[in-house]
Protein backbone atom coordinates (compact mmCIF):
# COMPACT_ATOMS: atom_id res chain seq x y z
CA UNK A 1 0.00 0.00 0.00
CA UNK A 2 2.83 2.45 1.13
CA UNK A 3 4.81 1.54 -2.39
CA UNK A 4 1.53 1.71 -4.38
CA UNK A 5 0.79 5.03 -2.72
CA UNK A 6 4.43 6.38 -3.37
CA UNK A 7 4.43 4.93 -7.16
CA UNK A 8 0.97 7.26 -7.97
CA UNK A 9 2.62 10.27 -6.10
CA UNK A 10 5.59 9.68 -8.59
CA UNK A 11 3.72 8.97 -11.61
CA UNK A 12 1.30 12.68 -10.70
CA UNK A 13 4.68 14.31 -10.32
CA UNK A 14 7.60 13.18 -11.93
CA UNK A 15 9.78 15.95 -11.34
CA UNK A 16 9.52 15.90 -7.76
CA UNK A 17 12.62 16.16 -6.35
CA UNK A 18 14.09 13.52 -3.87
CA UNK A 19 15.62 15.62 -1.62
CA UNK A 20 12.03 15.33 0.52
CA UNK A 21 12.06 11.08 0.43
CA UNK A 22 11.90 11.17 4.36
CA UNK A 23 9.23 13.23 4.38
CA UNK A 24 7.60 11.20 1.62
CA UNK A 25 8.28 7.71 3.40
CA UNK A 26 7.06 8.73 6.46
CA UNK A 27 3.66 10.68 5.53
CA UNK A 28 2.94 7.90 3.36
CA UNK A 29 3.43 4.93 6.14
CA UNK A 30 1.64 7.42 8.26
CA UNK A 31 -1.31 7.44 5.82
CA UNK A 32 -1.30 3.70 4.80
CA UNK A 33 -1.21 2.91 8.69
CA UNK A 34 -4.22 4.61 9.54
CA UNK A 35 -5.72 3.04 6.68
CA UNK A 36 -5.78 -0.26 7.42
CA UNK A 37 -5.37 -0.26 11.58
CA UNK A 38 -8.23 0.41 13.21
CA UNK A 39 -6.21 1.55 16.42
CA UNK A 40 -3.86 4.23 15.24
CA UNK A 41 -0.91 5.75 16.53
CA UNK A 42 -1.65 9.84 16.91
CA UNK A 43 0.56 12.42 14.60
CA UNK A 44 2.46 12.97 17.47
CA UNK A 45 3.45 9.08 17.90
CA UNK A 46 4.48 9.09 14.50
CA UNK A 47 6.88 12.34 15.48
CA UNK A 48 8.70 9.67 17.85
CA UNK A 49 8.70 7.30 15.39
CA UNK A 50 10.61 9.71 12.71
CA UNK A 51 13.16 9.97 15.09
CA UNK A 52 12.08 13.63 16.11
CA UNK A 53 13.58 14.28 12.90
CA UNK A 54 10.41 16.16 12.39
CA UNK A 55 8.16 18.59 14.55
CA UNK A 56 4.29 17.84 15.55
CA UNK A 57 3.63 20.63 13.56
CA UNK A 58 5.74 19.04 10.22
CA UNK A 59 3.94 15.99 10.90
CA UNK A 60 0.52 17.52 10.62
CA UNK A 61 1.54 19.33 7.18
CA UNK A 62 2.90 16.08 5.59
CA UNK A 63 -0.25 14.62 6.72
CA UNK A 64 -2.20 17.33 4.70
CA UNK A 65 0.14 17.18 2.18
CA UNK A 66 0.04 13.71 1.13
CA UNK A 67 -3.92 13.64 1.44
CA UNK A 68 -3.97 16.94 -0.84
CA UNK A 69 -1.03 14.86 -2.99
CA UNK A 70 -3.18 12.06 -3.15
CA UNK A 71 -6.54 13.77 -4.21
CA UNK A 72 -7.88 12.35 -1.19
CA UNK A 73 -7.97 9.28 -3.12
CA UNK A 74 -6.65 7.15 0.27
CA UNK A 75 -7.70 3.39 -0.63
CA UNK A 76 -5.97 2.48 -3.45
CA UNK A 77 -6.82 -0.69 -5.19
CA UNK A 78 -3.80 -2.92 -6.01
CA UNK A 79 -4.51 -5.51 -9.02
CA UNK A 80 -2.08 -8.83 -9.60
CA UNK A 81 -0.19 -6.79 -12.35
CA UNK A 82 0.28 -4.28 -9.79
CA UNK A 83 2.41 -6.67 -7.35
CA UNK A 84 5.99 -7.10 -8.29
Amino acid sequence: TILRGLELLKARFPTAPDSSSHRLFISAFMLASKVICDDMFLNKSWSIVAQGMFQLWEINQMERDMCQYLEWELNIECGPDDVK
